[in-house]
């Protein structure tokens, strides 16, 4: 503003003095051209002070900018940080896949600092045999929250088959096959990037389809079976620990977290929480309290060399009897590639479980409970969006709509199983086909080609088609 009026005074001073010359007399052309030359010069003077300014104040707020910086080194912005994490991946064109749990395109805010959402899915298969069934899966509110520039609030709330329903009554839960529970509740203390505090119920870094489950981000309706057998998703375990990111170069980061969680947990009367396969899954993070009174260590390393690409390495570790005598370790590697329209995705799990043959009920248990276990999914996508679509229907084929053609096969081997188990080993492999008329919401057709062989009896043919639909509120 003050620019301007300087401006504008200049120039008045020179058209009354150019234009109305009988203000200063009538004078002559010679000192009309003089009186001009003056006044260009007096405007060239004005302009060279008006850019030295200019450059002290730019000098200025670099310089408050520095002080800033030096009295709270690195704070988080003032923005609403789970966006700033969701916008990031958005404005580097990659997939959700590359995400972690934290970074939602589709909060909502809800009061000064905090947002809601969450999503569901509902489900139609038709197995081999003639039976049909619909299920309304899940059901997962959320709620996020900036508390302050530095702590920041995350859950969600997991509602599965409609919650806890049984025909005895609500009492009685025995044949319930519905759940209600706490999925994650973090609370965060942001340091730096490459230190910052996280405790509560904490969704564990055990591969990274339990960091990116939710429905509408994945392609297929059903979790792959290292997912769901080897890696119990969604796992969730009680503890605290520290995650980070480093940047090596340019190009590159290196994420990392850490946790000390309570583990996987035994029956109250000292034996395992069920038999064969299912004890992984049955023993899961124990959020309470710790039965056995030893610590689990939980981590995962991610490692991007370039744009487009992620390997991550990750690991639980802990003992699972009260004595501290048998250990269970879950180790695990996963990718995630794309480049343009296609994605490749994976995962391989391994588990072991020592026995040392003898339980608190006396019984030898060495050849029940499964010693060796491993599992594997490979998953490559393709989206695409036919132009001839969306100029016959673009209300329905829009800008914001693909479809993805995706095949995902599977694998599954289980040492020492359950005698009688007919789970021993499983292959499975699942064509799909879906459409997403917006990113959050997706339509999805696949039919799922299983195997099984085992000891004790031939392989059983038990394929099925499923159509599901999945979205983000």
């Amino acid at each position: 503003m003050k620019k301007c009026t300087i401006m504008f005074l200049c120039l008045a001073v020179l058209f009354i003095s150019t234009v109305c010359p009988g203000v200063y007399g009538q004078g002559t052309d010679a000192e009309l051209k003089r009186k001009v030359d003056k006044m260009e010069k007096m405007l060239m003077e004005l302009k060279g002070q008006l850019k030295q300014q200019a450059e002290a104040t730019d000098e200025l707020q670099a310089m408050k900018e520095e002080i800033k910086k030096i009295s709270a080194p690195e704070a988080p912005a003032n923005d609403f940080y789970w966006a700033q994490k969701a916008q990031e991946l958005e404005d580097k064109g990659l997939a959700p896949a590359f995400g972690k749990q934290y970074g939602k395109p589709f909060l909502r805010r809800f009061g000064r600092n905090t947002y809601i959402g969450g999503y569901m899915d509902h489900e139609l298969e038709f197995d081999e045999n003639g039976g049909h069934t619909f299920d309304q899966h899940r059901l997962i509110p959320f709620i996020y929250s900036d508390v302050s520039d530095r702590v920041k609030f995350a859950t969600e709330i997991e509602i599965e088959h409609g919650g806890p329903q049984s025909p005895g009554g609500a009492q009685d839960r025995t044949e319930a096959k519905g759940d209600i529970k706490v999925e994650f509740a973090t609370i965060d203390f942001l340091m730096t990037d490459w230190l910052n505090y996280r405790g509560g119920i904490i969704l564990s870094p055990l591969g990274k389809y339990n960091l990116v489950h939710d429905s509408p981000l994945q392609d297929l309706t059903d979790r792959p079976m290292v997912s769901t057998r080897i890696i119990p998703t969604t796992l969730a375990e009680s503890g605290m620990g520290f995650f980070g990111t480093f940047y090596p170069t340019e190009l590159s980061k290196l994420d990392y977290e850490i946790y000390a969680v309570n583990g996987f947990s035994m029956e109250e009367d000292g034996t395992f929480t069920g038999s064969g396969i299912s004890f992984i899954r049955n023993g899961r993070g124990n959020n309470q309290s710790n039965n056995n009174r030893n610590f689990a260590l939980l981590g995962r390393l991610a490692y991007s060399p370039f744009l487009g690409l992620e390997v991550g390495l990750s690991a639980h570790t802990g003992y699972i009897d009260e004595h501290a005598s048998n250990r269970m370790t879950i180790k695990a590697v996963d990718w995630t590639y794309q480049r343009g329209a296609f994605e490749f995705v994976g995962e391989y799990a391994h588990s072991s479980i020592e026995r040392d043959g003898k339980h608190f009920d006396g019984r030898d248990n060495s050849n029940v409970y499964n010693g060796d276990m491993w599992g594997f999914y490979a998953e490559p996508r393709y989206h695409f969006m036919p132009q001839f679509l969306k100029d016959h229907a673009p209300t329905f084929f829009t800008e914001n709509s693909t479809f993805t053609a995706v095949c995902r096969i599977g694998h599954l081997d289980i040492n020492n199983p359950t005698p009688g188990s007919a789970d021993r080993r499983q292959t499975r492999l699942t064509p799909g086909f879906n459409f997403r008329y917006t990113e959050d919401t997706v339509f999805k057709a696949e039919y799922q080609f299983n195997w099984e062989n085992d000891r004790t009896r031939s392989e059983t043919s038990n394929n099925s088609l499923v159509f599901s639909v999945a979205t983000y509120f």
